[in-house]
């Protein structure tokens, strides 16, 4: 017993860390930095993902408002990449240019943030989307609009069968691009780029 409080003793007023303590806290700190860094720069990955999202399920209700109302449904991209807009349209309208001011918007229902409860989405308006953009939508290799017809299948704007397109959606270094399938309009997401 009287060897050991001595050591007691001298284990209790130590002062400063061993090597061993040194080393495992930095090695606990790397590991942390090398989890949570990305995490919080990861902003430009989450709010370019909503934005894919938000895109997808436009064109999967204007899709579907087209078969549901007997109507065709066009989903415009603004040059300036800025966002989109679904228009109801009829059948005398198909080749006529989008036009903001004398569009019909269809309802968005699902979307709060939308113009005025129409499904008009543009991202300088909108703070959740800063530093989102639209890039090369191309749709029949010259417009940068698709149309629903009422079967819900793509057409192109002389009422024949869509070729098809595709668009990006750029959110700081990360990218998805969104294809269109001929025909049925099914759609398929790609991540392009950005940090794993």
């Amino acid at each position: 017993m009287m060897k050991m409080q001595p050591l007691i003793k001298q284990c209790a007023h130590r002062k400063g860390w061993t090597f061993i303590e040194l080393l495992m806290t930095i090695v606990i700190l790397s590991i942390a930095a090398i989890v949570l860094v990305p995490s919080a720069s990861s902003g430009a990955s989450s709010s370019g993902q909503s934005a894919t999202r938000l895109v997808v399920t436009d064109i999967l209700a204007a899709q579907m408002d087209a078969v549901a109302r007997q109507e065709f449904r066009r989903i415009h991209f603004f040059d300036d990449g800025s966002g989109w807009c679904v228009e109801i349209l009829n059948s005398s309208q198909l080749a006529t240019p989008y036009a903001q001011a004398t569009a019909v918007y269809a309802d968005d229902a699902s979307e709060s943030q939308g113009h005025h409860q129409k499904s008009y989405i543009d991202f300088n308006q909108d703070s959740r989307f800063k530093n989102i953009s639209i890039v090369s939508p191309l749709f029949d290799g010259l417009n940068n609009s698709i149309i629903f017809d009422q079967t819900g299948g793509i057409i192109a704007s002389d009422g024949s069968p869509s070729t098809g397109g595709s668009f990006e959606v750029h959110s700081g270094s990360f990218a998805w691009q969104i294809q269109l399938a001929p025909l049925t309009g099914k759609v398929t997401i790609t991540k392009l780029g950005g940090a794993s």
